[in-house]
């Protein structure tokens, strides 16, 4: 598997907090890339909050690989009606391959990595497997709520067909509707479309991922998992590429970033007394000791609530608040939202009760972007900084202008799947171009252009 570590511009969320943004293969949307990093994931703050989101946005589960689309509905978008024909002038994505481009020419299938055999071709066949769900479309002009992160990252990339054609880059493109299926994935990739290809990005959903990875490797075609974060997908595999960090890439990224700003004293690690969120302290303390550069550092204190009433009314954080001190709490938990709600709580109750006049910064998890029941207000006064696999810079005039073009051409904003989905084929296409079929090869420490 290839996996590459750099800066991707991230996502603003609609809650005023600051986020840390972790990548494994990055793209600065709209943006030049930078030199791919051999060390730790980069990390940059933002307190702005004027990207607008997309009703239906993805919010994944690191250690799953599965996405959940979050029902949080930004009331802007409530006036916008998107129009499955505005994408094109072609009828609505089937199951069946629409062509973007129509050429016929099938290019060889790419090369065993590391034979000097990467061919250059006039003509690259790329397939895309997305989620369009197709077949669970009631008809109309309205596009299915589960379909919308599929169908925006598309017209993100048919954005960067535009940019590579202009570059001369020329692409026979397959698009294709996994309808979130395996075996709808291990047809179409027994398809010729798939099997004569140099490219393919997709699929979405990480059951699917392993079929078409495993298919990918007989072929020995480059496959791109675009969003899916999890790890252990796809072992030994050359022709597997993911885009999106993982679990530990997130975690260390925040132990980084709260090392840069506060003494590991003051840092305090958070879970339930559950297994999996246990399991992931160690990513934490491996993450203290790389920062420290030696394994003989004090380890990062922690709290393991063992509380497991409704409400974790029991639960004490008194003893890690001191007055005129600060306390950084760093919480891994996301799939409990009552059990966030009540630690802010908490720590808000117990600072006033006891009359502690102590600053007290929170580090979280993206998935926390996606909950409704805690007030804005605990986000902002507890400081709340929450790591996000992208960044977006809504004062970039790049950023502007895509936002700009996508809106004219669609009708609607860009949600985080179009940059990604923009990004994505503008970086992969270039490498194509430059490098051949088998451009796997050159991602280290490739520098975009």
């Amino acid at each position: 598997m290839t996996s590459v570590q750099n800066l991707l511009q991230q996502l603003n969320g609609n809650k005023l907090i600051i986020f840390l943004a972790i990548v494994s293969i990055s793209f600065s949307a709209c943006d030049a890339f930078k030199k791919a990093q051999k060390d730790e994931p980069v990390v940059k703050e933002d307190e702005k909050k004027d990207l607008p989101e997309v009703k239906g946005n993805t919010v994944y589960d690191p250690e799953t690989g599965t996405y959940t689309y979050s029902k949080s509905v930004n009331e802007e978008m409530d006036t916008v009606n998107w129009q499955m024909n505005s994408l094109d002038d072609t009828p609505p994505i089937t199951s069946a391959a629409t062509k973007n481009q129509i050429d016929i020419t099938v290019p060889p299938i790419g090369t065993n990595p590391g034979t000097g055999t990467s061919q250059k071709l006039s003509v690259y066949n790329v397939a895309v497997m997305l989620p369009f769900l197709s077949n669970r479309s009631m008809g109309g002009t309205e596009v299915d709520e589960r379909s919308k992160p599929a169908v925006q990252f598309y017209a993100g990339m048919k954005m960067a067909f535009d940019e590579l054609s202009a570059e001369n880059v020329k692409l026979n493109v397959t698009v294709h509707d996994t309808k979130a299926s395996e075996a709808v994935t291990q047809s179409l990739m027994n398809s010729r479309e798939l099997k004569t290809a140099n490219l393919i990005i997709g699929p979405f959903v990480k059951n699917n991922i392993i079929v078409a990875a495993e298919m990918a490797k007989q072929t020995r075609t480059p496959l791109v998992s675009p969003l899916s974060p999890s790890s252990n997908v796809a072992k030994d595999n050359p022709y597997f590429i993911q885009v999106s960090p993982y679990l530990k890439s997130h975690c260390q990224a925040i132990t980084k970033h709260a090392l840069e700003r506060f003494p590991a004293d003051k840092i305090v690690l958070v879970v339930r007394n559950k297994k999996a969120e246990i399991s992931r302290l160690k990513y934490f303390q491996e993450g203290n000791q790389a920062f420290e550069g030696t394994e003989d550092v004090e380890r990062l204190q922690e709290f393991i609530v063992t509380d497991e009433t409704a409400d974790f009314n029991e639960m004490d954080v008194s003893p890690y608040l001191k007055d005129g001190d600060t306390t950084v709490f760093i919480v891994p938990s996301w799939s409990n939202e009552s059990f966030i709600y009540s630690l802010m709580r908490k720590i808000q109750v117990a600072k006033v009760e006891n009359e502690i006049d102590s600053e007290v910064v929170i580090y979280g998890m993206p998935q926390w972007m996606s909950y409704n029941r805690i007030s804005y207000d605990y986000y902002e006064q507890l400081k709340v900084h929450v790591s996000s696999a992208s960044y977006i810079d809504p004062d970039s005039e790049k950023v502007k202008q895509f936002r700009q073009s996508y809106f004219k051409k669609y009708g609607t904003v860009p949600s985080i799947e179009a940059f990604v989905g923009y990004d994505v084929m503008l970086y992969f296409g270039r490498m194509m171009a430059k490098h051949g079929t088998y451009f796997p090869e050159f991602l280290d420490g490739e520098q975009a252009e």
